[in-house]
């Protein structure tokens, strides 16, 4: 019996320990990503499409998931901030989310809450936007990437805000290559890439890189779109309506391929 009881009591001591041990290690691990997911893995699979249209600039594919994802559990701050982002300046819908957005994040991580004030301030038109290079909004951009670096959301979109345009081209060819070799949907650096070489003077490299976003992202609509401003930018505006059609034909709710098409058709 007494051998029972020290070997109980050592086993306790053991557990106990490794408990203690487990949990220190879990602490070490902790991370300041943007704490989008909750309880419940169909609400979260929905912030993940969410998230996906969002960086490859499908804003109307990506309202329907944060919508859904919030239909499912609604204390999903991150998709409260985004259908923010997405409602109508001043609107009841606007300030609606984000009052909840603000709610919800209170006792989240810094960099959660950080993304959340983003929207804190309006524009000039009374939209509160979780994007925009103004300096207040980019400093945000700034700290979470200094809180976090190897957050996916938050290194791309601090990325294509580096006011130096060497530096961020760097920023975003290194971000590339790390997201190809880690398997990480790359097609929105992309399209970031070619948009930075049309704007600075070097549209063939452009092509190329939109060319690449179309091959990996197939089915997606805004690698025609981009490839449609390409051609519209170069005057081309018989290419230009082929590949915003194509857009369409992906997504035909597209409002940028629909606006751009009527715009062309009235040129002529």
């Amino acid at each position: 019996m007494k051998k029972l009881i020290i070997t109980l009591i050592v086993f306790a001591l053991f557990a106990n320990c490794t408990t203690q041990q487990n949990k220190n290690e879990a602490e070490a691990e902790k991370t300041l990503y943007i704490e989008w997911f909750g309880e419940n893995e169909m609400a979260n699979n929905m912030v993940m499409s969410g998230m996906n249209h969002f960086n490859n600039i499908e804003f109307e594919k990506s309202f329907v998931f944060f919508e859904k994802s919030i239909a499912l559990d609604s204390t999903l701050f991150a998709s409260h901030a985004m259908l923010t982002a997405f409602s109508l300046p001043n609107s009841e819908e606007q300030e609606f989310h984000y009052n909840k957005a603000k709610e919800l994040v209170s006792d989240k991580n810094v960099n959660s809450k950080l993304f959340v004030s983003l929207l804190d301030t309006k524009n000039k038109n009374g939209k509160r936007h979780i994007l925009g290079l103004d300096n207040n909004k980019y400093d945000k951009w700034v700290s979470m990437h200094k809180n976090e670096p190897k957050g996916q959301f938050i290194k791309f979109w601090y990325s294509r805000g580096i006011d130096d345009i060497k530096e961020r081209e760097k920023a975003l060819l290194d971000l590339l290559e790390e997201f190809k070799t880690k398997n990480i949907d790359y097609g929105p650096i992309l399209n970031m890439l070619g948009y930075h070489y049309a704007q600075n003077g070097d549209p063939e490299k452009a092509k190329e890189f939109f060319e690449n976003y179309i091959k990996v992202r197939p089915n997606g609509y805004n690698a025609y779109d981009s490839m449609g401003e390409y051609y519209f930018n170069l005057k081309d505006y018989k290419k230009s309506k082929e590949y915003y059609m194509m857009a369409l034909s992906k997504y035909p709710p597209a409002n940028s391929a629909q606006n751009k098409i009527r715009e062309i058709d009235a040129m002529k």
